[in-house]
């Protein structure tokens, strides 16, 4: 298991590096092309948009997750797959008309102002496209074709950054610029995968086997919705009690933290298959505790790292509309850890108890609400980030305690909770009493609090260099094949 994850995890993480490195330099040319309060309504089409994604298709891709990669017969993946993709196809061209004919509408409910109805439109077009390509790219990667999804991940970031480098540098289009390349990358990146799986889809509709799919997935809607609420509440309630202009602004800060996931894309694509294939075999536990401690030590020092230098970042890649949010995106950085370190905890899905799934989101959801509603009046967008950080860490908790009784991995928690907590403390005393010093002083406030952060790693032997020699010589094989 370890030899297939080391393969899938790099197979899948150097080409999300560049698609996601791409989509970094996206964030120069959204702020220089449109106000914070044009962002801020693109952030709200979005998240409208995400809660399409999870309700229109019923979240028959998940069904397809968990059946394709058990399945070794051709006829029947096909089989799997055709269904999934016309029922997907049929949802939402519906949803498409019916949200068509009332755009004007959904656009005021959505953004609580008129004038971008035209751009709800060009919205309405980018939810349906993105729809069909995130079929084929979850497809190929159910099916183990890591390269197959490295590609159309690539050429979907490069195809966005061309085209808006062309609709907003040389045409000024502004909001019209980002939301039209957005359908142009949609549009061709899924064309793209549709060939690529021309193999393993075909003219098959099978009523049984949407049955079987939507069995497994429709229960796990309303738990995808209270995720979803987890998420994006925070940019909601942040509209109706800031403005627009903050909801932009916040999403700029998410837009940056979200760089985070380059440290978990791997992990999670690459795992998730192999838990599902390989849970019955005796030394997967202790697999998954070494590839869940790798993880944490790696993360952890992602973060650090990353909060020390995130002023630099802001003044490279935004304008001074965006410096303000400094200080949030060290707190997004956990919450996007947070809310996707389930992967790791896969006693849940493995015994189908996809209820409990249910339970924690609802958990997750209403604490992440009522933080919301507390704190934004109170530390504005600052309060938005410290509810959705809590929320996703209760969250990660209950996954941990539901799938330790499921599944059980041994794991070295007292050692995670430790370095966590040094970095965490390293950040607030930075933020706190240095980053005020001059620059060459910082340097050096910065270094000392790395190092001490590696001495104590070493020291609770969360790694040892042994075992980072193993990882160099393993990756670089791979990489050199």
């Amino acid at each position: 298991m370890i030899k297939s994850f080391l393969k899938d995890a790099i197979i899948y993480t150097l080409p999300t590096i560049l698609s996601r490195g791409i989509t970094i330099f996206l964030l120069p040319i959204y702020t220089r092309i449109a106000s914070p309060e044009e962002l801020g309504a693109l952030d709200l089409f979005l998240v409208f948009g995400n809660i399409v994604a999870l309700t229109i298709a019923l979240e028959i891709s998940q069904g397809i997750a968990r059946y394709i990669p058990e399945l070794s017969d051709v006829k029947q993946r096909l089989a799997y797959s055709s269904t999934g993709l016309y029922f997907t196809l049929f949802m939402y061209a519906l949803f498409f008309i019916i949200a068509f004919m009332f755009h004007v509408e959904l656009n005021y409910f959505i953004t609580g102002k008129s004038e971008y109805a035209q751009y709800f439109q060009l919205a309405l077009m980018h939810i349906a496209l993105h729809g069909f390509f995130y079929y084929f790219q979850n497809q190929l990667r159910f099916e183990g074709n890591s390269v197959g999804y490295a590609i159309v991940s690539v050429f979907y970031a490069a195809s966005n950054l061309a085209s808006v480098f062309v609709f907003g540098i040389a045409y000024d289009f502004g909001l019209t610029a980002i939301l039209s390349s957005m359908n142009v990358s949609g549009l061709l990146a899924s064309l793209l995968g549709l060939f690529m799986l021309r193999k393993s889809l075909g003219f098959v509709f099978k009523p049984y086997l949407l049955k079987q799919l939507l069995i497994f997935s429709i229960p796990l809607v309303p738990a995808s919705m209270l995720v979803f609420v987890s998420l994006y509440v925070d940019r909601v309630m942040i509209n109706q009690m800031i403005g627009l202009e903050a909801v932009g602004q916040y999403g700029v800060a998410v837009r940056l933290a979200s760089v985070a996931s380059l440290v978990m894309i791997g992990f999670q694509m690459a795992i998730t298959p192999l838990i599902y294939k390989n849970y019955n075999e005796p030394e997967t536990p202790q697999s998954l505790s070494l590839i869940f401690r790798y993880f944490v030590v790696f993360a952890v020092f992602f973060f650090l790292t990353y909060s020390l230098i995130i002023e630099e970042l802001l003044v490279l890649f935004t304008t001074p509309d965006f410096y303000l949010v400094s200080n949030i995106i060290p707190l997004l950085v956990l919450a996007l850890f947070f809310s996707n370190m389930y992967v790791f905890m896969p006693g849940i899905g493995i015994r189908k108890k996809t209820y409990l799934i249910v339970f924690i989101s609802l958990v997750s959801a209403i604490i992440n609400i009522v933080l919301n509603y507390f704190l934004i009046p109170i530390f504005e967008i600052l309060g938005a980030a410290l509810a959705t950080t809590i929320g996703h860490f209760i969250a990660f908790l209950c996954f941990v305690f539901f799938s330790q009784k499921l599944y059980f991995v041994p794991h070295k928690w007292l050692g995670f909770l430790l370095l966590f907590f040094a970095a965490s403390s390293f950040v607030y005393l930075y933020f706190g009493y240095f980053v005020e010093f001059n620059y060459l002083q910082t340097l050096f406030v910065r270094l000392i609090l790395i190092l001490i952060l590696i001495a104590l790693t070493f020291k609770l032997k969360l790694i040892t260099a042994l075992e980072l020699l193993n990882i160099k010589n393993a990756v670089m094989k791979k990489v050199n094949r």
